[in-house]
């Protein structure tokens, strides 16, 4: 699937999108938008193109989290170029573009390549007299020229320059010969911003060239990496050996390259020398070294060849091997979200995770507590061990101890006449993982004690002692201490496994992470649609019990049944939600006035909250007054207190003025809708 690049402007002017559909259509896919006509979707897009610094802060607030935006910097063409040099030097020249500002930026342009011999003078339609002016120059705007300009210079759409169409493909890993070809073509058509940039990305590019086609002569993969662990090439022979699993593409990290394939000493290692690693399958010999550059390390270098003699009785193969279905795939990277608590969260993990301690993780059904466990192995000294997950709710009695801690011959009925070990030996040098610990039966508590204190146990049925070197991580959806005081869970056992103390909150805790969870799930599943506003308010309004899962499984569903996303497309339950309340909210609303000045209210309220800033009564009643909408300054007082009261909006003291909520900005989205 096509990368997706959102192109917003000010007003529907896009002439040079078709420019970059024309140049580079076949590779990705351009979506145009206008703030003149008005965006009511968050766009979920790949990178962001705007024409100026100035739009970048308006579009912000309509992009999905963590979206890339780059200024368009553009140019003219080298017909253009010769065009304006064939006016006299020293001349006035009004340049005309639909509005001032645009006119004021093909200025800078002009001015930019060096043309200092002309004076340039900024069109504006409010003025009707430009004597003593005598040329123009416009781009494809002829009509808008004063009738008393004798000479006029049409130079053309403004070409995109060469430095922005490099920095986009870059950044969407689209560099490669096919790309550098359309570079190279673009590149005669127009006269450069930057002459610099052109003859440095000719000489880096042939250069590179060169080195990729040596190193693609090599018969095994190669991938180097830089500082940041974020891959900056590789070989045909990496490329093919991932193909069938995961796209191996720039900047990806290694950790999102190998996570679900081998164990995490491949990325944290500095230097590997022949080590041996179980991958597909198969053993392959792994080489890993730093690259340095005038004495500094600039990143590393990685390869992987296949063993020529796969010796199952190689002590790294068999280790490999022992642990195979007993790995953790999920790093701390794999956490998505950005809210303070989460991250003070994760930073406790990773502290937790160097020590050897038990821990204890509590926290809702779906927050991701397993997540947090896999991630604090992989982040440990045991991370190259087994790791071992079991639910106690999925067993009791005496089939749970014989699974946890193994049997002997002739244990009980059906036994295994070898008997078998458990799976907290399987976990030796390890980590086991036990999910809803407090659904375990006091009799096995006593003996799982044992086990944390000795780190030894004796299979069901037998009398040896048997060591274990194990670390324990448990984890409860349920509130521990209240049942360790209601003589549910013993208190011994709880201060045992509760070394450590790991809370994951739940999402409605956390919903300003929503946009981010989605973005991140519509990404993962190659899904390309915006998403309208009103469906994302549903989001961020639910309140989510079945937390990150329920937001997963409720966006599976969305996603499934249809092809776009809609209010219909909705689960039921959260369709529905809040709607008692809000039939409440309006019937309220109504009752204090006139419902179109209320909602007006609201509005400018919320553009003033889309701003950054906040807004007292007199201004809000001189905004009414241009909408055509007459109210004084103790009517909209009296508004305004009615909706504080319903938590709509929030007042501050004295000039502090009044700022709209969450609640006051669903309530418009639903009225619109």
């Amino acid at each position: 699937m096509k990368p997706r690049v959102a192109v917003i402007l000010r007003c529907k002017r896009f002439h040079f999108v078709y420019q970059l559909q024309a140049l580079l259509g076949e590779y990705i896919d351009f979506t145009s938008y206008s703030l003149e006509e008005g965006i009511h979707s968050y766009i979920n897009c790949d990178l962001a193109l705007t024409p100026s610094n100035e739009v970048v802060g308006l579009v912000k607030q309509y992009l999905m989290p963590s979206t890339e935006i780059i200024v368009v910097r553009r140019t003219v063409s080298k017909n253009a170029w010769e065009k304006i040099n064939k006016i006299p030097a020293g001349t006035k020249v009004l340049v005309v573009n639909t509005y001032w500002e645009m006119s004021v930026q093909t200025i800078a342009v002009l001015y930019e390549l060096g043309l200092y011999q002309f004076e340039f003078i900024p069109y504006d339609h409010t003025v009707n007299n430009y004597e003593g002016i005598e040329y123009a120059i416009t781009p494809n705007e002829v009509d808008l020229v004063p009738e008393s300009i004798q000479y006029i210079t049409d130079i053309g759409s403004r070409l995109v320059d060469v430095s922005t169409i490099f920095d986009m493909l870059n950044k969407l890993n689209l560099v490669n010969v096919e790309t550098k070809h359309v570079l190279f073509q673009h590149m005669n058509e127009m006269i450069p911003l930057s002459p610099g940039f052109v003859t440095m990305f000719k000489q880096f590019y042939d250069t590179k060239e060169n080195f990729e086609q040596l190193v693609n002569m090599i018969t095994y993969g190669v991938i180097t990496f830089d500082t940041t662990n974020q891959i900056t090439m590789y070989n045909q022979k990496a490329f093919d050996f991932f193909a069938h699993k995961i796209s191996i593409r720039l900047n990806q990290t290694l950790d999102a390259l190998f996570y679900d394939i081998a164990d995490s000493s491949i990325v944290r290692a500095e230097r590997l020398t022949d080590e041996v690693f179980i991958l597909y399958g198969h053993a392959y010999i792994v080489n890993k070294n730093v690259l340095l550059s005038k004495g500094e390390t600039v990143g590393g270098i990685l390869t992987l060849q296949k063993s020529a003699k796969e010796n199952k009785d190689n002590f790294k193969i068999q280790r490999s091997s022992a642990a195979k279905g007993y790995t953790a795939k999920y790093n701390f990277s794999d956490i998505l979200g950005n809210n303070s608590a989460l991250k003070k969260t994760i930073e406790l993990a990773q502290k937790a995770a160097s020590t050897e301690h038990d821990i204890l993780i509590e926290g809702e059904s779906g927050v991701g507590k397993e997540l947090f466990a896999q991630s604090i192995h992989n982040y440990s000294k045991r991370s190259q061990g087994p790791f071992v997950a079991f639910n106690c709710a999925a067993l009791s009695g005496s089939l749970l101890e014989s699974e946890l801690f193994g049997y002997e011959e002739g244990a009980f009925t059906g036994a295994n006449k070898n008997g078998r070990q458990g799976l907290f030996e399987t976990a030796n040098q390890g980590t086991i993982f036990l999910d809803e610990i407090a659904e375990i039966s006091q009799k096995t508590q006593a003996k799982l004690l044992r086990v944390l204190q000795e780190r030894e146990l004796i299979r069901v049925g037998g009398t040896k002692i048997i060591p274990i070197d194990v670390r324990i991580i448990t984890a409860t959806n349920q509130d521990l201490y209240k049942r360790m005081n209601k003589k549910k869970f013993r208190m011994d056992l709880y201060f045992r496994l509760n070394v450590i103390n790991i809370k994951v909150e739940p999402l409605r805790s956390r919903k300003d992470d929503i946009p981010f969870l989605v973005q991140s799930f519509l990404q993962e599943n190659y899904i390309k649609s915006d998403i309208p506003q009103n469906i994302m308010q549903r989001l961020l309004s639910y309140n989510w019990p079945g937390n990150i899962r329920e937001l997963k499984n409720c966006l599976y569903s969305m996603t499934s049944l249809s092809d776009s996303f809609s209010l219909q497309s909705l689960p039921a339950h959260i369709l529905n939600y809040g709607e008692k309340e809000r039939m409440q909210v309006q019937a309220d609303v109504s009752a204090w006035g006139d419902l179109t000045e209320i909602k007006a209210i609201l509005r400018i309220l919320e553009d003033a909250y889309e701003n950054q800033s906040y807004i007292g009564r007199k201004k809000i009643a001189e905004q009414l007054l241009q909408q055509g909408i007459f109210s004084t300054e103790q009517s909209v007082r009296t508004i305004l207190k009615n909706m504080e009261l319903k938590n709509l909006i929030l007042m501050k003291q004295g000039r502090g003025g009044t700022r709209i909520t969450d609640k006051g900005r669903e309530f418009i989205r639903v009225e619109a809708h």
